[in-house]
């Protein structure tokens, strides 16, 4: 149940306690941190997708699609640009996913890494470029099971 806390609004009770409304929104990721954890996974899809680990590649892309939302809730100025990039980008990845077609993959891939660098142009962040590391993640196992 809701109640009212002097200054705070609506509290709701977790399990360590009382939070407010307000607390939960100023704890909220920005896209700082929502981009990081986008990246780590995109770079983890691309390897995944090389090693024809088809299973895994899916569930990233249904991760980073599913952090494309979470955007469109705390920073709601993207939306638009983020439900593009799903269309154009991150649609044509999962298509490749699908049909087990590396070369699409690899080719929709790339697509999407211009696209990114295109965003970031749009919106004034030059300076942001996501670059495919040559190696995959060394915590990750990528031999399909």
């Amino acid at each position: 149940p809701e109640r009212l806390c002097y200054g705070r609004g609506p509290m709701v009770q977790t399990k360590h306690g009382e939070i407010s409304v307000e607390q939960l929104a100023e704890i909220q990721p920005g896209m700082a941190r929502i981009m990081d954890e986008y990246a780590r996974r995109f770079w983890i899809l691309y390897y995944a997708g090389k090693a024809a680990n088809w299973k895994l590649a899916r569930y990233m892309i249904n991760e980073v699609v599913k952090l494309g939302k979470v955007v469109a809730v705390v920073r709601p100025k993207y939306v638009e640009a983020m439900e593009r990039f799903d269309v154009d980008s991150l649609q044509p990845i999962g298509a490749a996913i699908a049909s087990a077609d590396w070369a699409a993959f690899e080719a929709a891939y790339h697509r999407a890494v211009q696209a990114s660098d295109d965003y970031h142009d749009r919106f004034a962040k030059p300076f942001i470029r996501f670059r495919l590391p040559p190696e995959p993640p060394p915590w990750i196992e990528f031999d399909p099971r």
